[in-house]
């Protein structure tokens, strides 16, 4: 399986857009490349096409999306992702919580015109009961009235046992509440749990979180 969670710069009608093409070109691409620093470098061919062709004058270089690509096999207990600007994922574990590290991090997409060769994929242990925790620096940079940020690794620890939609729901409200239900930017969260079963299953649940509301899906 394989996942990505992106945030592109800026808002409004051409954020839209940027964020439409970047969804479009991984939902394309995800299935015909064997290998992620392949996906990683069309994404980046597709964002720089892209940003040629509709990126305002006066925006020149201004432009561009985060990307966090991950591919979870299922005959192995590992993670393997390619981070493109953007924040390492936090891994939830019946015994507590660590940030997975980016060792190899690369420029956001749409900077640098990237190939294959440029990108590291970097592996963590995914274990059965382990919970991944996507999210967009909208969280982390979520502040309360007083300025300070919302501290994600720290409000998360109290629930690392909770199933993947308890957690997101706990986040939302969490979230939420340090921001007095303000919050200056979208901010999307993804967890994907590997079950504790004789399949291993895998259970993903997303949730987006507006400045004027919240949606769901899973």
């Amino acid at each position: 399986m394989r996942i990505m969670i992106g945030d592109v710069r800026g808002k409004g009608l051409s954020a839209i857009g940027e964020a439409a093409n970047l969804l479009g070109a991984f939902r394309e691409a995800a299935h015909r490349h064997a290998t992620l620093p392949d996906l990683a470098a069309t994404l980046e061919q597709s964002v720089t096409r892209y940003l040629a062709d509709f990126e305002l004058t006066a925006e020149a270089g201004e432009r561009f999306a985060t990307a966090l690509l991950l591919e979870i096999p299922d005959e192995d207990h590992i993670i393997r992702m390619i981070s493109c600007g953007h924040p390492p994922p936090l891994l939830l574990s019946p015994t507590g919580i660590l940030t997975v590290p980016s060792l190899h991090p690369a420029p956001p997409l749409g900077i640098a015109g990237e190939g294959p060769d440029a990108y590291v994929v970097d592996r963590a242990a995914f274990e059965p009961g382990d919970t991944l925790l996507l999210y967009t620096d909208g969280v982390i940079e979520a502040r309360d009235p007083d300025g300070r940020f919302y501290n994600l690794q720290t409000r998360v620890a109290q629930w690392n046992r909770a199933s993947p939609a308890s957690l997101l729901h706990q986040i939302q409200r969490d979230l939420l509440a340090h921001t007095h239900g303000r919050l200056s930017d979208d901010a999307a969260l993804v967890a994907v749990h590997r079950q504790l079963d004789n399949n291993h299953r895998r259970r993903r649940h997303g949730r987006v979180v507006h400045s004027n509301g919240f949606g769901h899906t899973s």
